[in-house]
């Protein structure tokens, strides 16, 4: 199901951000919009209904089902984890490991030893990298 399909089943429709609207909930009487709806980066659709009503009956209240929110997917597999972190996470993590990287290399370069201590947090930053290099080829 398209987003544009999914609102157009809904009354009182307004954006509220990127990807982001807010409309009246099918599931109780409501006279002004109190379902939040989401588009992710995925396709999925996520609603809300800040007066409490759970999901599966405003998609029913609009002759849909929980199915009908998610996109089908190809490359789906069965036990595939969601990423960790977001993009922009994974960068400022990336940046800061390299900040580390970048201090120990320059103490290197002009002469000092790294103490054990160093040394540690330099293969924690290695280790950092590599699980940030994995997390972006999932």
């Amino acid at each position: 199901m398209s987003i544009d399909n999914l609102l157009s089943k809904l009354e009182k429709v307004k954006p509220n951000g990127q990807g982001k609207w807010l409309a009246c909930c099918p599931a109780h009487n409501d006279k002004s919009p109190s379902l939040g709806v989401k588009l992710t980066e995925d396709a999925k659709i996520l609603i809300h209904c800040f007066a409490g009503c759970d999901v599966e009956s405003i998609v029913s209240g609009i002759g849909l089902s929980l199915a009908d929110l998610m996109p089908e997917s190809v490359s789906y597999k069965k036990g595939a984890k969601p990423p960790r972190f977001n993009k922009y996470e994974l960068f400022d993590r990336l940046a800061f490991e390299t900040v580390i990287l970048t201090l120990a290399l320059r103490r290197m370069i002009n002469g000092a030893t790294l103490s054990v201590d160093d040394l540690i947090r330099v293969l924690q930053a290695e280790s950092t990298i590599n699980d940030i290099v994995r997390e972006c080829r999932r």
